[in-house]
C-alpha cells in the first residue's frame, strides 16, 4: 500500500479488507519480542505507563510503557466538545492496530494526565484517548520507538505538542482533509486569492469564522512550513495554508462534521493539501 497521502482515496475502501492477511504477513516478520504485540496494554502497576520518545525527524511523540509507539486514525472522531469519542478501528483492523488501554494512565513529566480518557467502543472493550482521539499501536512496529505506522495511509503518530492541525478522512468521501486537533473541519473558500485579502469578511464571518493555528507540529506529509497565520485587514488572525486562508463552518456541530461542503454558492469546500 502507498504510504502518500494523496494515495488515501484509493487505498482507503480496501484498506480493512486486506488488514487480515497483512498482519499475517507482519507477524510472521516481527516474530514475538519487541512489543509489536497485539494485546491491550491493560495492567497498571502503579508506574508511568504513558512516556515520550524523540526522533530527529518526528520530534516528541508518545509510547506506552514499554516504548510501543502510539498513533491516532484519522477516520476516526475524537471525544470532543460533549461528543463520545467513534473508533472506525474495528473486526479485522483491530489485530494490525492493536487497541492501546490503561485503567488510569500514569504519566511521564511533561505530560498532562487530564489529556487522558476512555471510552467503551462499540465492540465492548475499553480505549484510551488522547485529547479526545483514540490510542493504537502498529503490529509491524518491531521494537521500542519504531514509527512504521506514521503516515501510513491516515494513521499518525501521536505527537506532544500535539498538533496544530489533524489529517482527517470518511469512508466513500474525501481522501484527506484538514481539521482542528478537535477534529473540526476547515474549508477554504475558492474566492480568495493567494497573497491577496481574504474575500469573506464582515457578516460573511458569522457563518464562516477564521481558524487561527496554534503553535503544534503538522502530521508528516503536510508541510509545517506552509501552514502560516497573519493578520486580517479587520485586525482578526487567520492561519492558511500555501497561502489559502482556513475557515470553520458554523453548523459544524461535532467532530468529522462537514456541513459546509458547497457552502455559499460553491465557494467552501474541504481542505486537501495533498493537491498542491
Amino acid at each position: 500500500m502507498s504510504r502518500r497521502a494523496a494515495e488515501v482515496g484509493i487505498v482507503i475502501q480496501g484498506a480493512l479488507v486486506c488488514i487480515a492477511a497483512a498482519f499475517a504477513v507482519l507477524a510472521a516478520g516481527c516474530g514475538s519480542g519487541g512489543g509489536g504485540g497485539a494485546g491491550n496494554e491493560n495492567n497498571n502497576t502503579g508506574g508511568v505507563n504513558v512516556a515520550t520518545r524523540s526522533s530527529a525527524n518526528l520530534g516528541q511523540y508518545l509510547v506506552s510503557s514499554d516504548g510501543r509507539t502510539l498513533y491516532y486514525f484519522g477516520l476516526d472522531l475524537p471525544g470532543t466538545g460533549g461528543q463520545a469519542p467513534v473508533s472506525n478501528c474495528t473486526g479485522s483492523c483491530v489485530p494490525l492496530w492493536p487497541i492501546f488501554h490503561v485503567d488510569a494512565p500514569v504519566v511521564a513529566s511533561g505530560l498532562n494526565a487530564a489529556d487522558f480518557g476512555e471510552f467503551l467502543r462499540s465492540d465492548g472493550v475499553k480505549q484510551t484517548t488522547y485529547k479526545g482521539w483514540p490510542l493504537y499501536f502498529y503490529a509491524g512496529d518491531a521494537r521500542a520507538g519504531d514509527t512504521h505506522g506514521d503516515n501510513f495511509e491516515v494513521w499518525y503518530v501521536i505527537k506532544d505538542p500535539f498538533y496544530s492541525v489533524v489529517a482527517m478522512t470518511k469512508t466513500g468521501g474525501p481522501a484527506l482533509y484538514l481539521a482542528d486537533p478537535a477534529g473540526r473541519t476547515l474549508y477554504v473558500d475558492s474566492r480568495d486569492t493567494v497573497g491577496s485579502a481574504p474575500t469573506c469578511a464582515g457578516a460573511c464571518l458569522n457563518n464562516w469564522p477564521a481558524f487561527a493555528a496554534g503553535n503544534g507540529p503538522t502530521p508528516t506529509g503536510i508541510d509545517p512550513s506552509k501552514l502560516t497565520t497573519f493578520t486580517r485587514p479587520d485586525g482578526i488572525t487567520q492561519s492558511a495554508f500555501d497561502g489559502h486562508p482556513l475557515y470553520y463552518f458554523v453548523h459544524d456541530v461535532a467532530p468529522g462534521d462537514i456541513n459546509g461542503r458547497g457552502g455559499l454558492q460553491g465557494a467552501f469546500d474541504l481542505f486537501n493539501p495533498s493537491t498542491l
